[in-house]
């Protein structure tokens, strides 16, 4: 059975990525540690059941340790009118991180949100943009400006950390939530 979702809010959630074919997908680009000398891989690709799949595999060698994919959205979003980001995700267990950039740069600073989906079940995730992190190169920028959620240029996800082995994320369409 496919998972469906609601916000339980009476104006239709917007959605800021979409898997299910409905809509234009985004472009996903692999950006791994290879900028380092790693040598892991990761990927999203739209399932034909609707979802998103990131996967791949995060190796230790040669410095590495990280995996990612950015996608410019195909124009800037304002998201002022609402709270954050819903999504259904089942996952492996690992931790993985959703980033929001204001720019199309990828030099640029990423705000990210960590996420763990339950292994078993599809979860629903709530990623309120005030708890988005400011980060360059992995590491929190202190002195950054809050997230502008009234540019939002493009998405990107990430799993990090050293968390070695193959890696499986699957997710639903991103969609945008109001606090009721």
């Amino acid at each position: 059975m496919k998972p469906t979702q609601s916000t339980g809010h009476c104006k239709p959630a917007p959605a800021l990525v979409t898997f299910d074919g409905q809509e234009r997908d985004l472009e996903w680009e692999s950006l791994g540690d290879q900028v380092m000398g790693g040598q892991s891989d990761g990927k999203v690709a739209c399932s034909e059941e609707g979802y998103g799949h990131f996967s791949g595999t995060v190796r230790l060698d040669n410095g590495g340790g990280f995996a990612s994919a950015k996608a410019d959205l195909p124009q800037p979003r304002d998201a002022s009118g609402w709270t954050g980001i819903e999504l259904l995700a089942r996952g492996d267990g690992k931790t993985y991180k959703i980033g929001l950039r204001t720019s199309t740069d990828r030099r640029s600073i990423v705000y990210q949100h960590a996420l763990t989906p339950d292994k078993e079940n599809w979860s629903r995730i709530r990623l309120p943009f005030s708890d988005f992190t400011p980060t360059w190169r992995g590491k929190t920028v202190t002195d950054a400006e809050p997230l502008n959620i009234r540019h939002l240029a493009s998405v990107s996800l990430f799993i990090s950390g050293r968390q070695a082995g193959e890696f499986h994320l699957r997710m639903q369409n991103w969609v945008l939530f109001l606090d009721s």
